[in-house]
């Protein structure tokens, strides 16, 4: 495969790591800390910058601590004299580049480097002839004591496409060098070349022995198989070395890729203790289970039991108890009135409009705020509930998305108890009125009107006998009068009808009260899975689908 082809190919590969990673940064607002994201977003921002600067040119950077020879180094490879050698720059906290062809003007302005210097590919010129398509960087020293100095130096290793790490035989195991920018950068290693510089100062032993130490301490670093070369500006020895070194990574187009692949990879790597390492499960039916119980309680389950039960006993005695008591039950409210749960059956005993309309499911009672007043413990148990609800989901999670959990969580409990109201509000209370009070309450009718009757009677034959007219012709039933059975006989009847009434409406009463819990019960499912479950499952949905992409970034 031709060179074109293979960077081409893999700069496509790389474009869609980099459409990944938009995507993870796109999900990991809120659910990412603050840190992973501003360097996801930094990331995107470079690569996407730098790759539209395109191949052509490759960034080198030469960069050291004071005393290493660097800037002579500079100059030795570029072979100019750009870099000022052993005095202070007129401007200290500016980097230098020497462009080795044309078409980096662009470049060089997006990496802010002004100080420049272009050499011309030519046959006269043979150096430029095999680094054409280098940008030569001299970075001010790392250890510099001018803070503008180090943050140029940070600057530019965020955004070069190679790194040469120049260090002398006296400094080359400096810890601000290695903690700060070689054990940084250890992900790094294809972009990496460490040069021994002065070695002219070596005798071959010491020179031996200080290149396998340095390598050991790269190692030690993490950069395993980095390319350690041996130089002297004032020998010559290993310019041409580092020259074709260099050449060799501008011939292959690649370095560019290769060092966005690596910050990619060492962004992927924080990414994934940052989203956790494992498929996030839905929230445990056990603690669902418990809100539930918690959230039906908080709803009033209780008192709506109680007034279901209560408000069947109280009607069943205005349907079925006997007539002339009645008007004392009247002047009782219904429990269920009292809670704010007025039956909506009026449109349906009327036979007018349909339950829909009347915003009734059946014997569903209005969809509206109740006014049950929640009782402290049961808030207390809900409260526990949710929290049961948060450490099931974010055991083991990492910050970022267990703060997101948690937020949803919160937000999803902050409507829960308007919810639960709303729940108990359109539960069945099963307030319709069963066919035999209608049967019961006719025989009671009829019996009172016997019993007022006969009554009727009795007092006629009262007046009759008071007045002392003629007694009319008097029916019997057996040796007692018509009439006297009639109203005895029709109270007799109306208080067995409301005795029997009241304790068959009693069994109804309990009935349909466990039967408005359970339907209770039911609302209050709906409503938690609504309200909680549903959203803690969609973020933790979420959070597997940012995983999947985070691992999809680090795999390739």
């Amino acid at each position: 495969m031709k060179i074109g082809d293979l960077v081409a190919n893999e700069v496509d590969a790389l474009r869609r790591r980099m459409a990944i990673l938009d995507t993870v940064a796109e999900m990991g607002v809120g659910r990412l800390d603050a840190d992973t994201l501003d360097r996801t977003e930094k990331l995107r921002v470079l690569a996407t910058t730098r790759l539209g600067h395109g191949t052509a040119n490759t960034v080198v950077a030469l960069a050291g601590a004071t005393g290493s020879g660097k800037s002579s180094l500079f100059n030795a490879v570029s072979g100019t004299n750009f870099a000022t050698v052993g005095v202070r720059r007129p401007t200290t906290s500016e980097s230098l580049a020497v462009v080795f062809g044309d078409g980096a003007d662009e470049l060089l302005n997006w990496l802010a480097i002004p100080q420049r210097r272009r050499l011309e590919a030519s046959a006269s010129n043979s150096v430029a002839q095999q680094l054409e398509g280098l940008v030569l960087v001299d970075l001010p020293d790392h250890d510099s004591t001018e803070a503008s100095n180090r943050a140029e130096v940070e600057r530019l290793v965020q955004v070069v496409d190679v790194f040469v790490w120049v260090v002398d035989p006296q400094k080359y195991a400096d810890a601000a060098l290695h903690d700060h920018f070689l054990q940084r950068f250890a992900g790094h290693a294809a972009v990496t070349i460490v040069v021994l510089n002065q070695v002219d100062r070596l005798s071959p032993t010491e020179r031996k022995s200080c290149m396998e130490d340095l390598t050991r301490l790269l190692v030690a670093d993490g950069l395993r198989g980095v390319r350690v070369l041996g130089a002297s500006t004032v020998t010559g020895e290993g310019i041409d070395d580092l020259r074709k070194e260099l050449g060799a990574r501008v011939a292959e187009r690649r370095a560019l890729i290769r060092r966005l692949d690596a910050d990619v990879d060492w962004l992927a790597s924080d990414l994934a203790g940052a989203v956790g390492d494992g498929a996030l499960e839905a929230v445990p039916e056990t603690a669902t289970a418990a809100l539930v119980w918690a959230g039906v309680d908080a709803s009033g389950a209780n008192a709506i039991q109680h007034a279901v039960e209560s408000s069947y006993r109280h009607r069943a005695s205005l349907a079925v108890g006997w007539p002339p008591v009645r008007w004392v039950r009247r002047l009782r409210a219904d429990p269920l009135s009292r809670l704010g749960l007025g039956r909506a059956t009026a449109t349906r005993a009327a036979g007018s409009g349909s339950a829909e309309s009347a915003g009734t499911r059946g014997d569903v009672v209005s969809v509206r705020r109740t006014a049950i007043a929640t009782d402290p413990v049961a808030a207390g148990r809900l409260w526990e509930a949710l929290r049961g609800v948060e450490r099931a989901s974010t055991t083991n999670l990492p910050e970022g998305p267990r703060a997101a959990v948690q937020r949803t969580i919160e937000d999803a409990g902050s409507m829960l108890s308007s919810s639960l109201d709303v729940a108990a509000g359109q539960t069945n209370l099963h307030v319709g009125a069963p066919r035999w009070w209608a049967l019961v309450g006719t025989l009671q009718w009829a019996a009172t009107m016997t019993a007022a009757i006969g009554g009727l009677w009795l007092g006629a034959l009262f007046v009759l006998a008071w007045f002392r007219l003629p007694d009319p012709p008097m029916a019997y039933l057996g040796s007692i009068p018509v009439p006297t059975v009639m109203a005895l006989g029709g109270v007799a009847l109306g208080l067995l009808l409301a005795l029997v009434g009241k304790r068959i409406a009693a069994i109804g009463a309990r009935r349909r009260a466990r039967k408005a819990r359970s339907d209770l019960a039911d609302e209050v499912s709906r409503a938690v899975a609504v309200t909680v479950i549903g959203p803690v499952n969609a973020e933790l949905a979420t959070l597997n689908q940012l995983g999947d992409h985070v691992r999809r970034l680090g795999g390739r």
